[in-house]
């Protein structure tokens, strides 16, 4: 619902502004006081306009020369189509539901087609088309090929050389399966040599789904800079429940002649959205299948050294008790740590999910709120597990723990980040270490794309045993 824009202008009687209730900012138009009071809501509109007014009459500032954003009348997408008959004339009538640029889906309106730009109405119906279910393998690390120019994207872009060296380097670490982070001055295009990035796994077939998770102050810049330079089709999640809820009904699946849901097919081949958005609960990313496994990065990884699971096991639970005993941030983040790499005596992982630490706000400024009398968690020097995971004996490298240490709140709430994606986003269907039971449920896409698993592996695996899966690279 839209609430009401009042401009006053004072001549042989008050005339006000106005864009009505359920109507868009296209609509606005001039309408006296008389006419706006037979409305019995539009009292207290009336009181605040005038109040606003009265304040800034003490403030020296020049009115603005639009009456409001010039966005708001600029058609962001179109997101349904309804046809009706005229009751009258008896002729086919067709609106389109508009989402408008700069205001959320929760403002989205009804238009005649006459009123909205016929490009996006193309752009519409070609992403109402439900594609062909084919699938693209991911490329071999030998298949690699550096690209020497930029290509050319849309709008004319191009990629300057710097910025080219930058999405070939992320691209080859993709191609090798190893996880990278593009670190750069601001201003230099890392968003854009991101976007590029995943532009080219588009372009091999690799339609998604893609999540891009970032600050609340750039997610309007990565929509843009996605719609300038590719094709990729993003949506922002973000917004009230109900902005959210029409985003799950009209841009996150296709839908057949009766309206239901299409299996495995999505309308969209990214989503923009941020942690605090996640954090607050998205039921609806749970549902998707994100992918990712840790023995891939073992066995894929440049390590200097032969790692197993158990050496990536002591080593990531001794660099979180060197940060925990430095980390100067809030105790509860730092006690969720570590319940976190806390062996239990079970040998099975702790269920955290309503741990106080999870939901603590994040301390201000970056090395986190200096508490007094700050102590260390009163288990960690009587800790018996420690003795195999001793930060001063794993961790021999002093440059290395010396940057650790300076950073140490960075990862303790990064990690605290993946772990509530895992635990309450991904959830236990994307399990990494359960690939076989995810390849052969019939209700997910793999039997499909890859065929069912090893039959001895299934079933080690449903045994609890740890075995060597057969199953291709994802």
């Amino acid at each position: 619902m839209h609430y009401i824009t009042l401009f006053p202008v004072i001549d042989a009687f008050v005339c006000l502004f106005v864009c009505l209730f359920f109507s868009s900012y296209l609509h606005c138009k001039w309408a006296t006081l008389e006419e706006l009071e037979k409305d019995p809501r539009i009292h207290q509109k009336i009181k605040r306009f005038r109040n606003k007014q009265a304040q800034m009459k003490h403030i020296f500032t020049e009115p603005d020369e639009d009456l409001f954003n010039p966005d708001y009348i600029e058609v962001d997408r179109v997101l349904e189509i309804a046809i009706t008959t005229d009751t009258e004339t008896g002729e086919e009538v067709t609106h389109y539901l508009v989402k408008w640029c700069s205001l959320s889906y929760e403002e989205s309106t009804w238009e005649l087609q006459e009123d909205v730009d016929p490009v996006k109405i193309r752009e519409f119906e070609e992403l109402k088309r439900i594609p062909e279910n084919k699938h693209a393998e991911r490329p071999l690390p030998e298949q690699w090929q550096k690209l020497e120019k930029s290509r050319d994207y849309r709008n004319g872009n191009q990629l300057r050389e710097y910025q080219l060296e930058g999405m070939n380097w992320l691209l080859f670490n993709w191609y090798n399966r190893k996880n990278c982070i593009l670190a750069d001055e601001m201003g230099l295009g890392k968003t854009i040599q991101s976007i590029t990035f995943l532009y080219e796994m588009f372009l091999m077939g690799l339609r998604g789904p893609f999540l891009i998770i970032a600050p609340l102050s750039t997610i309007t810049n990565w929509e843009r800079e996605f719609r300038t330079w590719t094709q990729i089709n993003v949506i922002v999640y973000h917004g009230s429940q109900i902005s959210r809820q029409m985003i799950l009904q009209y841009e996150m699946y296709h839908r057949d002649q009766q309206g239901n849901i299409v299996a495995g097919q999505f309308k969209f081949h990214g989503v923009i959205t941020t942690f605090e958005m996640i954090m607050a609960d998205c039921p609806e990313l749970k549902k998707i299948n994100w992918w990712g496994r840790w023995k891939d990065i073992l066995n894929h990884g440049r390590f200097k050294w032969h790692l197993t699971e158990r050496d990536m096991e002591v080593l990531c639970r001794a660099l979180l008790a060197y940060c925990v005993r430095h980390y100067k941030g809030d105790d509860k983040i730092k006690s969720f740590i570590w319940d976190l790499i806390t062996p239990t005596k079970d040998g099975h992982n702790q269920a955290l999910q309503n741990h106080s630490g999870l939901s603590a706000p994040v301390p201000r400024g970056r090395k986190g709120k200096k508490m007094k009398n700050q102590l260390s968690p009163p288990e960690m020097k009587n800790a018996d597990w420690l003795v195999h995971c001793n930060p001063e004996v794993v961790l021999q490298d002093d440059s290395y723990k010396k940057h650790l240490k300076q950073h140490c709140n960075k990862v303790l709430l990064r990690v605290r980040m993946l772990y509530y994606l895992k635990a309450e986003v991904l959830g236990e269907a994307a399990g990494y270490e359960r690939y076989n039971a995810m390849r052969a449920d019939p209700q997910l896409c793999f039997l499909e794309r890859v065929g069912m698993p090893d039959v001895t592996a299934l079933t080690a695996e449903q045994a609890g045993a740890e075995v060597v899966t057969d199953a291709p690279d994802r």
